[in-house]
């Protein structure tokens, strides 16, 4: 008998992009409506680059903090930047120049993380600060999408290798359609048997379709039970398979 294969599939990968300098960093599980969310402080031209890398498709945004008409996007209500529905975020933004008018001495942000689906998403936020008119920026950002992209491609050779891994979930899947098949068909001969021993004349003949018909009954019902104890017993092999054929189409897109 084939071995269940394990319900805590754990793609570690994803937290390998992360930088290892990061002037900040965190990692949490986010689910149904309310968000996982980071306070930035910036120094007036600070840029900062954010990168949310999660289990689950999840909706990154930064939000101005600041009650400023420099602060693009509105005060808390408006995303300066976003990212939606994926499971790799690299977003980047800058403080505006000079104080905010609040006589606050720092530019505030905030990074939210949202769960994009019904299912609970494990992630990891790494947030790192430049300094205005600082040349590390961009070779901190080429740096990132370069390690971004090797470490997807390693993450689809090996969730390609964990697919192929579970082909057998698919020829046992098609034997439960057959099943599933055969034991319809099987009800339909027994209602056509209730129905010949309804309107059957002879006693005999009738109890013999009776007979018949509650043979075939209890096939049927020891065929159900089995049919009903295998689909069971890989339901969790499924949902696990479609997940990981949902994550490698994720991450070829």
């Amino acid at each position: 008998m084939r071995k269940a294969a394990n319900l805590l599939v754990i793609i570690a990968i994803l937290f390998c992009a992360l930088p290892a300098s990061a002037d900040h960093s965190a990692s949490g599980r986010v689910s149904g409506p309310t968000p996982y969310v980071y306070t930035i402080k910036c120094d007036p031209g600070e840029r900062f680059l954010v990168e949310v890398t999660s289990t689950q498709p999840t909706s990154v945004n930064i939000l101005s903090m600041t009650p400023d008409s420099r602060a693009d996007g509105g005060w808390a209500f408006n995303a300066v930047k976003s990212s939606q529905k994926a499971y790799s975020h690299l977003l980047d933004h800058s403080a505006p120049p000079g104080e905010p008018k609040n006589n606050a001495s720092h530019w505030h942000y905030r990074v939210s993380i949202l769960a994009s689906t019904s299912e609970p998403a494990d992630f990891a936020l790494s947030v790192s600060l430049f300094k205005n008119g600082s040349d590390d920026f961009n070779k901190r950002a080429r740096e990132q999408l370069l390690e971004l992209g090797k470490n997807l491609d390693q993450e689809n050779k090996s969730l390609k290798e964990k697919i192929t891994a579970m082909s057998w979930l698919k020829e046992e899947t098609a034997e439960l359609e057959e099943r599933k098949a055969l034991l319809a068909a099987k009800m339909e001969e027994i209602k056509g048997i209730v129905a010949l021993a309804k309107s059957e004349a002879d006693p005999q003949e009738k109890e013999r379709l009776k007979e018949t018909g509650r043979y075939l009954l209890a096939e049927y019902k020891a065929g159900r039970d089995k049919y009903n104890e295998d689909k069971q017993r890989i339901k969790d092999d499924i949902e696990i398979y479609n997940s990981l054929v949902r994550r490698r189409k994720a991450v070829q897109d």
